[in-house]
């Protein structure tokens, strides 16, 4: 049987540890984050006339700062490169060329 209870408040969300009596020894943090303020900014952003020399490619929520210093590829160019260009995270993107 898993318990829930919330563990962190955050301004735009919440992680939720579970704890499951079959594992005790596991915990499981849920992040539940509100994008929609995120994704309104990338859309305004995104009607904004893109400079010649410097181009605001995408806003990244904090939830995925955070998972990318978890996994280990804050630091890794390529890997953002990857997640911006995903057509997954599309919504985050205030410039739709390739990186």
């Amino acid at each position: 049987m898993t318990k829930r209870g919330i563990f962190d408040l955050r301004a735009n969300g919440i992680t939720i540890i579970h704890a499951d009596a079959e594992r005790p020894e596991a915990l499981i943090l849920e992040e539940v984050d509100n994008v929609e303020p995120i994704l309104k900014e990338a859309k305004r952003l995104s009607e904004l006339e893109p400079g010649k020399e410097f181009r605001h490619a995408a806003v990244i929520p904090e939830f995925v700062v955070r998972k990318a210093f978890r996994e280990g590829w804050f630091n890794d160019s390529k890997a953002w490169k990857d997640w911006a260009n995903d057509p997954d995270n599309a919504l985050f993107r205030t410039w739709s060329g390739e990186l």
